[in-house]
């Protein structure tokens, strides 16, 4: 009886560890940044309540087939989307998937957070800053903080993983709070019933079909993430508890991030957890019903938050784009030079970043650059400003957010895209999962509705991600704009550039492949062949295994 009573409770204790890694790694900044996004982009916040529970369901439904999915590699190799490409597909589409990851994903994740982290350090400060000089801010801050928190990982890695560890926790409270205050504070200057906010408009009446077809994009980076746990069966006891909790986990991320919405467009003015928190510190009050010194003091406190958010998500994506290049290269899909052998984990936090800094560099510099909507790139000032565009607020306080925000809104859309481009390698692979049904090519434990959760959740996640893009290519729907004044060109030019990029570099590769050959071809991993193999802890715990491997050579 004791015996079963310690089963239970080792079942229990493995469940909830694993549920509540789901909703620490699929739970992100994606919410607190991408809501007022997505109602921009939609012109009506019940159609973005919609698209929340539609995109959510389908991401529950295609966790049935990445629990298959991941099954191939419970027993031996790494978990990842570029080993699970290899198998299920071909070496050749894995590398490239994993090139893409390196070149586009990982470094629009690093850029999305540093730069919002120095928008919100400017608007914390409130003060009218020459463009020049948030120029300076921009590149200076942007570069310190990716090779600081990098440097870290590599020197102290504990310190990352416990800055994860208590960030899981610490960015649930604000939702919280976010989700509670947002039902107490409904008013007709909510997103829900003031008809639009600092120069964008929206209303509930809006109901053209089109309207449907937009704001995917920021709906599937706040759901990105979850595909890294699947592999944890690896290192479980008690193996059926994998799928129980990843699927429960998603259930209640879908839920959360749906009620969340609900709050925010119920009491925040513009749909963002930045205003409604400017708007709980002032007591409800909005607009010039707020003292100078209560606004001063909302604004610098939800800011300063949001600045802390930022920055756990660049240290998680620290961790994790250094692993995932170091399991890649050990699944032969990346060339790492002639000797075959290993890569330090140094080199690829530092490889990672240094691409990452260019991206975030590159594209700071595009916002800065390019003039729209009274933005004027380096040469702007606050004196175009208009009280009758800004509604619900002082002119000049919302000014000041719009003024900040413009010099990253580039990377926010690379970002959100490069995630519907992620997407879009998950969707080949459910599809190839699906398949693999039939020709049984990988070898794998089935899942009950696999099949049709695959077909499913496989094509709507492809029209998810195909719009998602779309949104960014035409970012104005009505054309009342011509397209090359639009932020879409730009967005366009910048999306081809780099899938060129990730295409030249995969030919460069493909060419070394063929001059350096593996000793064992494509097949198996470069640790087993050196009797090291890999747990899929690492991802999350890179220092406790450094321990265990120096214990060992001792």
């Amino acid at each position: 009886m004791e015996r079963k009573a310690g089963q239970t409770r080792t079942k229990s204790f493995e469940f909830m560890t694993l549920f509540m890694m789901v909703l620490g790694t699929v739970v992100g900044s994606g919410i607190y940044m991408k809501n007022s996004e997505l109602l921009q982009q939609a012109k009506n916040p019940i159609i973005g309540i919609i698209l929340w529970l539609i995109v959510g369901i389908v991401c529950v439904l295609s966790v049935i087939v990445f629990m298959e999915i991941s099954s191939s590699t419970r027993h031996f190799g790494n978990g990842t989307m570029g080993n699970w490409t290899k198998l299920f597909i071909s070496r050749k589409v894995a590398s490239f998937f994993s090139l893409t990851y390196v070149f586009m994903y990982m470094p629009s994740c690093y850029a999305f957070f540093t730069g919002s982290f120095v928008t919100f350090l400017l608007q914390a400060i409130g003060k009218e800053i020459t463009p020049s000089i948030q120029l300076t801010i921009y590149l200076v801050a942007g570069i310190v903080i990716l090779l600081g928190f990098t440097t870290i990982n590599v020197l102290k890695p504990i310190i990352g993983e416990k800055l994860q560890f208590f960030g899981t926790i610490f960015k649930f409270i604000p939702l919280i709070v976010a989700l509670i205050a947002g039902f107490c504070l409904i008013d007709k200057n909510s997103a829900m019933f003031n008809g639009g906010y600092a120069g964008n408009d929206w209303s509930t009446h809006q109901w053209d079909p089109s309207l449907f077809l937009r704001g995917f994009g920021a709906i599937l980076f706040s759901f990105d993430g979850y595909v890294y746990i699947c592999n944890a069966q690896k290192g479980v006891t008690h193996k059926e508890q994998v799928p129980k909790a990843l699927f429960f986990g998603m259930v209640f991320v879908t839920a959360f991030y749906l009620l969340i919405a609900i709050s925010l467009f119920l009491g925040s003015p513009d749909g963002s957890i930045v205003s409604l928190f400017e708007k709980m510190f002032a007591g409800g009050k909005s607009g010039e019903e707020v003292s100078l010194s209560v606004r001063n003091a909302s604004r610098i406190t939800s800011n300063i938050l949001l600045m802390i958010i930022c920055l756990l998500n660049v240290n998680v994506f620290t961790i994790i784009g250094a692993t995932s290049i170091e399991s890649d290269a050990d699944a032969k899909l990346l060339f790492i030079g002639k000797d075959k052998t290993s890569v330090s984990h140094a080199k690829t936090a530092f490889f990672q970043v240094g691409v990452s800094i260019v991206v975030y560099v590159v594209f700071i510099l595009i916002g800065f650059l390019i003039t729209s909507h009274g933005w004027n790139g380096i040469h702007t000032d606050l004196n175009w400003v208009n009280d009758n565009i800004f509604k619900g607020v002082p002119s000049e306080s919302q000014a000041l957010i719009y003024f900040f925000n413009k010099p990253s809104e580039y990377i926010g859309i690379i970002a959100s895209a490069d995630t519907a481009i992620a997407f879009i390698m998950i969707d080949v692979l459910i599809f190839a999962a699906v398949i693999n049904r039939k020709t049984n090519k990988v070898k794998v434990e089935k899942y009950n509705g696999v099949i049709s959760c695959g077909i499913i959740s496989g094509i709507f996640m492809f029209l998810f991600s195909i719009l998602g893009i779309y949104a960014f290519i035409d970012p104005d729907p009505n054309h009342k704009t011509p397209w090359v004044q639009t932020s879409g060109i730009w967005f366009t030019v910048s999306m081809i550039v780099s899938l060129l990029i990730v295409l030249i570099v995969f030919l460069i590769q493909e060419h070394l492949f063929k001059k350096y050959p593996f000793k064992n071809g494509f097949d198996g991993e470069l640790s087993a062949e050196h009797k090291k193999i890999p747990s899929w802890d690492q991802v999350f715990f890179p220092s406790k295994n450094s321990g265990k491997e120096k214990r060992k050579h001792r």
